[in-house]
């Protein structure tokens, strides 16, 4: 589902990943969504940035 220009995605994460995403969550004063898109976010531009660079 679609929020604005932000994705909702529906999946099955494992307790503990839950787990971990909390706390460091708490420790950055963000949401545990928030830092799993942000962490995504990165993700997906250091991808896009490797795929440019061997394309070039």
């Amino acid at each position: 589902m679609a929020y604005g220009n932000k994705v909702k995605f529906h999946y099955d994460v494992p307790v503990y990943i839950k787990q971990m995403l909390a706390d460091t969550a708490k420790k950055l004063n963000m949401t545990a969504t928030e830092l799993l898109s942000k962490t995504i976010e990165e993700e997906y531009e250091r991808v896009k940035a490797k795929k440019d660079v061997k394309s070039s």
